[in-house]
């Protein structure tokens, strides 16, 4: 496993939540997938949060795909936050991205706007 690579497990109406965070690793997604087979009951739906993953490795994120497939969770009770979220959802699972939002309803782009990108990076 990835030495850095985190689960956080909450249960929430019926539903799982878990969040990721690190670099996600043929370790990293086998630890995934055994928790999920350990913490799904097999009612509700279960919703991982990619925000906090970092590294993605291209084997990991394969394994995740392939070993999830032979698992009892179904696809369609499967669901991603987060952009990383498309590289390792499987077929059918669905995957959320959201943007982020500015208190003034501008692009952040404006000149004299507090919360401008440009601003932030200085």
């Amino acid at each position: 496993m990835s030495t850095n690579f985190q689960i956080e497990v909450k249960k929430s109406n019926g539903d799982l939540h878990i969040s990721t965070s690190g670099d996600f690793d043929g370790s990293s997604a086998w630890e995934l997938v055994n928790l999920l087979d350990d913490k799904y009951d097999g009612k509700g739906r279960v919703v991982i949060d990619t925000h906090n993953l970092r590294e993605m490795c291209p084997f990991g994120c394969s394994t995740f795909r392939c070993r999830l497939n032979q698992s009892r969770l179904p696809s369609n009770r499967l669901s991603f936050k987060g952009a990383k979220g498309y590289e390792i959802a499987p077929e059918g699972c669905s995957v959320f991205v959201s943007t982020k939002k500015h208190d003034c309803r501008c692009s952040g782009n404006c000149a004299n706007c507090p919360c401008s990108e440009k601003k932030q990076q200085n």
